[in-house]
This record gives C-alpha cells, structure tokens and sequence, in this order.
C-alpha cells in the first residue's frame, strides 16, 4: 500500500469527502458523526484544523507543475462556533503561489445553516519530488 493509499483509507474512515468545487477551489465536507465530536457535542477542533488542511493542500497542489508538492508550513485557525449538527464544509482562497510557498484562507462553515464556524490561514513550503533513481 501507497501512503497516498493509507491516507485516503484514512480519510475515508474518519468521514472527510470532497464535495464538488473546482480543481483550483476543492470543497471539503465532515460530517458531525458520534466518532468526531469532543465531549460538547460540536465537531473536535482538531479535525477541523485537519479538514481546512486538507482543503487547503488539494488547492495548493493544483497551482504545482507535475513532480511538485507542498508541504504545510504554518497553520492558523480561529474558531467562531460549534459544529454540533450537520457538516463542517471547507471552502478555500489562494491568497498567494508564489515559487517558493503558497498561501490558502480557509472558510468552514457549518451546513446546513452556512455560518462561519473557523477561519483558517495556511502557508505551504512548495517542494519537488525525485523521480530519479535512488542511491544504495
């Protein structure tokens, strides 16, 4: 198995799904379920920082040439409200793509009343894959 192949099994478990939008503006869903809230009832913040990540790197990568990636270098986030009913739903901006980083604004919202639940702000460090032979 692939670590692309592990993380989507990962994802998939946990219940992220891309939901439509635009290769360069991807839209992430997580839905409130039993197993992704914290003890209030509302969606776990760290999931939401997860989800605005993951949003955010499908749209990073979409500004990259083949063999380019990114890595995130800095995440920010401001939580608003709850997400106790419903979806979490990820909309993102590039701010900036430069050569070297690349900055994503991520909006989540909570569906499907579409209120801003976080904020959140995303640098990515941009990197080149070798698609050379490795050394022993």
């Amino acid at each position: 198995m692939t670590a692309m192949q592990a993380i989507s099994e990962l994802l998939d478990h946990i219940g992220f799904r891309r939901n439509g939008g635009a290769d360069d503006s991807p839209v992430w869903e997580l839905p409130v379920a039993p197993h992704v809230v914290n003890t209030s009832g509302g969606l776990q913040g760290g999931l939401i920082a997860t989800l605005a990540d993951i949003a955010a790197g499908t749209a990073a990568l979409a500004t990259r040439p083949n063999g380019g990636g990114v890595v995130t270098s800095d995440l920010s986030v401001r939580y608003f409200r709850a997400i106790t009913d419903g979806a979490a739903r990820a909309v993102t901006k590039i701010v900036h793509a430069g050569k070297r980083s690349i900055v994503v604004q991520v909006e989540v919202r909570s569906m499907p009343g579409d209120e801003l639940a976080a904020l959140a702000t995303v640098n990515f460090a941009t990197v080149e894959f070798n698609t050379g032979a490795t050394e022993s």
